[in-house]
């Protein structure tokens, strides 16, 4: 609820600033294209539990984890063209790389071979999950320049983001009622929104520097849980190079 009313904030922000620009129409930017190379950070952690089930001894045996997910770094590049006033059309590519934020627990349901509806609970943990974000972001941009050398700017538009994410998970020895924790890879694309502010300090009319913040976000379905969140508020600064 709290990102949502975020983001239907800036939306209305976005708004107002386009209904004041139509009523005041100061000059256009004096470049059309742009180009911009940030890093920085995505710092939301979250956790993600896992589940899973499979056949063993004529019953079933069922598998869950527990594992907390880290913020992350972010690598953005994003570059556009005006095409209209103020307006341009842009798109950006963004990487976050991030590592599980301590050991995954998991629990295991393992039947009893000999007895039905028997079963007995074993546990273990692994460390060293990673998880990458591949985005690409579609973006209608509002530029406007505050002075000759600093402009702001606000975008939004639809994301595409490609999860991998390594879950925690275990095997039962045949025979046995021992677990062997285990790790595998699991991956899928969510759909969601873009909006981001960004202000630029040009120290020449076609390089400068800047800062960005967005919020780039959606969810996604993986094959042992659903509903996992990927993205979130991103900000950091970079180069901006206009032409």
């Amino acid at each position: 609820m709290t990102q949502t009313t975020t983001v239907l904030g800036l939306i209305g922000a976005f708004a107002l600033s386009g209904a004041a620009e139509l009523t005041a129409q100061p000059p256009s930017p004096s470049r059309a294209g742009f180009i911009n190379v940030n890093v920085g950070a995505q710092p939301q952690r979250r956790t993600i539990q896992t589940s899973e089930s499979f056949p063993l001894y004529d019953e079933t045996a069922t598998v869950t984890s527990n594992q907390p997910i880290q913020g992350g770094v972010v690598v953005d590049v994003s570059g556009g063209y005006r095409v209209w006033r103020r307006v341009a059309l842009g798109v950006g590519l963004s990487s976050v790389i991030r590592s599980s934020g301590g050991d995954a627990g998991v629990t295991v349901s393992i039947p009893d071979p000999s007895f039905f509806d028997r079963p007995t609970t074993a546990t273990g943990n692994t460390s060293g999950l990673d998880r990458s974000e591949l985005g690409v972001h579609l973006q209608a941009v509002w530029q406007t320049p505050v002075t000759d050398k600093f402009d702001v700017s606000f975008s939004a538009g639809p994301s595409f983001i490609h999860l991998t994410q390594e879950v925690a998970t275990a095997a039962v020895p045949a025979g046995t009622r021992n677990i062997n924790v285990t790790q595998k890879s699991e991956s899928g694309t969510a759909f969601g929104i873009n909006i981001g502010f960004d202000g630029s300090y040009m120290f020449r009319p076609q390089f400068g520097a800047g800062v960005f913040v967005r919020f780039a976000g959606g969810s996604v379905d993986l094959p042992s849980v659903s509903n996992v969140t990927v993205g979130g508020f991103q900000g950091g600064i970079g180069l901006r190079v206009r032409f």
